[in-house]
């Protein structure tokens, strides 16, 4: 599970985002917890979601932590850390569409 160790980012966007709906468009399988919280699966990671106070529908802020680190695999030897900048990168091309 989730250690201090695990990288972490904090994401403001410019408006409220639909989160559900941005990881539909980007294909990525998503799971929600409640109201403020998603899991998400990013290539072999699993990604912690928090939108407090707002609801992941109507986000202005996102907390996200890389929850279980990816597993190896042949050819992607990325660290959590350069995942979890990829998998963020998601939500600021969204922010400059």
């Amino acid at each position: 599970m989730s250690d201090s160790a695990s990288p972490s980012a904090s994401i403001s966007l410019s408006g409220p985002t639909d989160i559900p709906a941005v990881l539909n468009r980007a294909g990525i399988d998503h799971v929600g917890v409640h109201d403020q919280r998603l899991l998400a699966i990013y290539r072999t990671g699993i990604f912690n979601m928090l939108t407090e106070p707002e609801s992941v529908s109507n986000a202005r802020t996102l907390e996200i932590e890389c929850w279980e680190a990816p597993l190896p695999s042949r050819g992607d030897e990325r660290s959590p850390q350069e995942l979890l900048d990829d998998f963020a990168a998601v939500f600021e091309r969204r922010d400059k569409s």
